[in-house]
């Protein structure tokens, strides 16, 4: 599967069903995160909640305004005081394992790509996420 994945990784842990949100307290604390797929099956926004390895996915609507900038700005507007770190990841092919390696390896994380039917996410541990609470 070809595409982009922009992955921010947060300064917090949280739980969207229990509404806690604390500070990552240490390197091996697994945080938050935010992330976008761009790809074939449009785009599609991505939220980690790493208390209950939760998942809320959002399918943009695919038009020319959904953009990595248009991304980037979200990100900055909505969570720039509690992103860590950000990620722009291109992929010619996110299953080909020996690329998905190269990719996280530069930028110092483990390749754990999820590949789901029409976008793929990062696991910021090896958990399993899936969705478990419903945005209010």
């Amino acid at each position: 599967m070809r595409g982009t994945l922009l992955l921010a990784l947060l300064s917090v842990k949280s739980s969207y069903s229990r509404e806690i949100e604390t500070a990552l307290e240490n390197a091996d604390d697994v945080p938050d995160t935010l992330q976008w797929w761009f790809g074939d099956g449009g785009c599609w926004r991505v939220r980690t909640y790493a208390l209950d390895h939760d998942i809320h996915a959002y399918q943009v609507a695919n038009s020319l305004q959904t953009t990595l900038e248009l991304a980037k700005k979200n990100n900055h507007d909505n969570y720039g005081d509690i992103i860590k770190n950000q990620h722009q990841i291109h992929f010619v092919d996110c299953s080909n394992a020996t690329e998905l390696e190269a990719e996280f390896r530069q930028i110092g994380l483990a390749p754990r790509l999820e590949i789901k039917d029409q976008f793929v996410f990062w696991k910021p541990d090896d958990a399993d996420y899936w969705t478990k609470s419903s945005p209010k």
